[in-house]
């Protein structure tokens, strides 16, 4: 059975990294002059913040809502670009407000972070290995010292490499995917929080066209500052960067189902939640709904069955938390 699928999990990539989106998030690509359109709804709820010592405590409530459009498409047969645009909105319910009116208790968003990356596929057999580079960049300037923030307006740029392989003969309906990503960011105050994200995705094809899946999300930064050690005063230039310079780990589990509806419309639906952070928000529920739609070039091969084009659709979680 061909895995065949249109599952993406993004989430934002600050907050996260999406999801804003860190493109280049799956070791298949598409065949030259096909690609996909994608179009997810997300809804992230945090109740509670994480100490630098991995203890929660509750700050407020923060509810992230918003629609991520994402393009994939295969210059080459092994070479594929991917771009996404966000746009979120974010409310804060609570006793401690960062900063008015932002944090005031309605909705207040932006268009977010703009994503770029591209991918080779150099390895197909036994295992795909998939190098890849991406960046994201703000394309608004939107408010980063808040609770209710859509993210730490930061460059991120992302070097790593994909892993897949199906499990036959073993497991033939299943299959496994690994993004290792090493994300330089932009300093600020002389602090560059560069970070190791490994994400990992395994799925099994109850059907054809039904697939489940488990999720991972980790994030490890190198350097940053610890909360509240590190942030004696509530006042100065260190606070109002806390979001942006502070060591944010976590990881994050979850799952999801897929359903291909067509030969090029696939609907998808995840959910996630922070099992372990420091220093940052931790994930009480983020779900995540979306549809994508193949598309063909006019120099594109013509289309192949249903069973023969799947493969590259499958898509990996992108897992974060909030800050």
């Amino acid at each position: 059975m061909t895995p065949h699928v249109g599952f993406r999990f993004v989430e934002r990539a600050i907050c996260i990294p999406l999801l804003a989106v860190m493109c280049s998030a799956q070791a298949w690509v598409p065949p030259k002059g096909e690609g996909e359109l994608s179009v997810i709804y997300q809804n992230l709820y945090t109740r509670d913040h994480f100490n630098g010592d991995g203890n929660r405590f509750d700050a407020g409530r923060i509810r992230l809502e918003g629609l991520v459009q994402a393009v994939d498409f295969g210059v080459t047969d092994k070479l594929a670009v991917s771009t996404s645009v966000p746009v979120f909105a974010g409310k804060y319910q609570g006793l401690f407000p960062h900063k008015y009116p932002i944090d005031d208790g309605n909705y207040h968003g932006s268009l977010q972070n703009f994503g770029f990356g591209a991918r080779y596929m150099a390895v197909e057999r036994p295992l795909v290995l998939t190098p890849f580079v991406g960046f994201t960049m703000p394309i608004w300037n939107y408010e980063h010292f808040a609770h209710s923030a859509i993210g730490t307006s930061m460059w991120e740029v992302g070097l790593g490499f994909n892993a897949a392989r199906r499990l036959d003969p073993v497991l033939p309906n299943a299959y496994f995917q690994l993004r290792y990503t090493y994300v330089i960011t932009q300093e600020i105050l002389g602090i560059r929080p560069n970070k190791n994200r490994i994400d990992a995705e395994f799925g099994y094809f109850l059907t054809p066209r039904l697939a489940v899946r488990a999720l991972a999300g980790s994030q490890v930064t190198l350097t940053g500052l610890d909360f509240p050690n590190d942030f004696p005063s509530r006042t100065n230039t260190l606070w109002h960067h806390h979001d942006q310079i502070s060591a944010v780990n976590y990881l994050n589990l979850g799952g999801g189902v897929s359903f291909a509806v067509t030969n090029s419309l696939d609907l998808f639906a995840t959910m996630a939640t922070s099992v372990w952070g420091q220093n940052g928000h931790a994930l009480n529920t983020g779900l995540s709904l979306g549809a994508s739609w193949s598309f063909h070039m006019p120099w594109a091969r013509p289309p192949m069955g249903f069973q023969d084009s799947a493969h590259w659709k499958i898509k990996p979680n992108e897992m974060k938390p909030c800050h």
